[in-house]
């Protein structure tokens, strides 16, 4: 069995035991669940140092890199989460979603090498890995939402004994979601910096780039209205989740709509 076929298989047997503890609630769940998933995090660390050296870059050359990339920060960012004993039940909603992820990429992560950059520029890795970790934190704000809106929904039908009743009190949810969203609006507003110095030291043509270009102002629109709002005339709780949820289905989309639209939406120029 390969690594990457390996990691997929731990985060799968994580998700049911993360599940499990719906229904069994126990320490000895919750320390099962902690070890797990940090099974998970080291195995997907070393299936993309693997990926690495196989394909001699930076494994961000193509969408299933990407998203594999992006999960495993976000794997890394829910650590703390996970290991908090008020925020653990949020594990349920991430570690299936990232198996599911996982599940759609993983065959096809070694597949295409893609172009090999130019090791001597040094906008490509802080470029792609900013852009990454934002859209890794855009993700645990998405589900961080999903988590508030639920909540919010068994609060107000007075469902306190279901299953989901044990959630993160929606103060907590709410700062989580927050704190998520200004970091991830932060690395992706740092992404595009460098990547527009990137752009500029190659001197590529804006036509070429522009699909890119688009996209990723685009996402960038939708988070920066959301903490505006939130400064501006204090936007808490439900509003901040379902705008949370729209701008990141509108970047998963574009993200994977422009790539196969425009295959060279970053432009020529990039090959040593």
């Amino acid at each position: 069995m390969t690594i990457p076929s390996l990691t997929l298989m731990i985060y799968i047997i994580t998700s049911g035991v993360f599940i499990s503890h719906l229904f069994i609630r126990n320490s000895i769940v919750i320390r099962i669940s902690r070890a797990l998933f940090l099974a998970c995090v080291s195995l997907h660390l070393i299936s993309i140092i693997l990926l690495g050296k196989h394909i001699h870059q930076l494994p961000l050359a193509s969408i299933p890199q990407a998203i594999n990339m992006m999960v495993f920060f976000a794997s890394v960012i829910f650590i703390p989460i996970v290991f908090r004993g008020s925020t653990f039940v949020l594990g349920v909603f991430f570690i299936p979603a990232a198996a599911f992820a996982l599940s759609l990429v993983l065959p096809f992560t070694g597949s295409s090498p893609g172009p090999v950059f130019n090791p001597y520029q040094p906008w490509y890795p802080l470029h792609t890995l900013s852009v990454v970790i934002g859209e890794a934190l855009f993700g645990v704000a998405a589900i961080t939402s999903v988590a508030y809106l639920i909540h919010e929904r068994i609060i107000k039908n007075g469902d306190i004994h279901s299953r989901g009743s044990n959630l993160p009190a929606l103060s907590i949810l709410d700062t989580l979601l927050y704190s998520a969203l200004t970091l991830g609006f932060i690395a992706i507003t740092i992404g595009m910096i460098v990547g527009a110095l990137w752009a500029a030291a190659l001197r590529l043509d804006l036509y070429n780039i522009a699909p890119k270009a688009v996209t990723g102002a685009v996402t960038w629109i939708i988070f920066a209205v959301c903490i505006h709002q939130r400064f501006a005339i204090g936007w808490r709780g439900r509003r901040t989740a379902i705008i949370t949820l729209i701008g990141f289905s509108c970047m998963v989309f574009l993200l994977i709509g422009i790539r196969f639209l425009f295959p060279g939406a970053h432009g020529t120029g990039l090959l040593p």
